[in-house]
């Protein structure tokens, strides 16, 4: 293998583990939200809560970070081939997506949401293995 075709393989793997770390972070900061929410809204009342609550909040933090966990998956499988991990993230994405759609009651969208970081994160990192 020549010298140039090393560091390009070698950019490629950096590059792909810093867009994994970055994607591992983002959804375990998500879940972090999920689970520490209602501690903080009890300790932190405000209109910061009531942000972080709010509908508005979690579009636009999907909207955010969905392409990116799209594009990470997506290199993953180009990089390793393997199904898995870009299924158990498209079924993480689906599941926060879903969890934006109204009327699914504060219990519903919470265990929708967990259950959407948990396959994320899990999907990554497989994907970074």
């Amino acid at each position: 293998m020549s010298s140039v075709s090393r560091n390009i393989s070698r950019l490629h793997k950096n590059g792909s583990d810093l867009i994994e770390g970055a994607a591992i972070s983002a959804s375990l900061l998500c879940l972090v939200h999920c689970l520490a929410l209602p501690v903080l809204l009890l300790v932190l009342p405000g209109l910061l809560g009531i942000f972080a609550q709010s509908e508005l909040f979690h579009a636009a933090v999907f909207l955010v970070f969905a392409p990116f966990a799209a594009i990470a998956f997506l290199i993953g499988y180009r990089s390793h081939g393997q199904a898995v991990p870009a299924m158990l993230g498209l079924a993480g994405l689906v599941c926060l997506a879903v969890a934006l759609v109204p009327g699914l009651g504060e219990q519903g969208e919470y265990w929708i949401t967990i259950t959407g970081s948990l396959l994320l994160v899990t999907g990554h990192l497989l994907n970074w293995a």
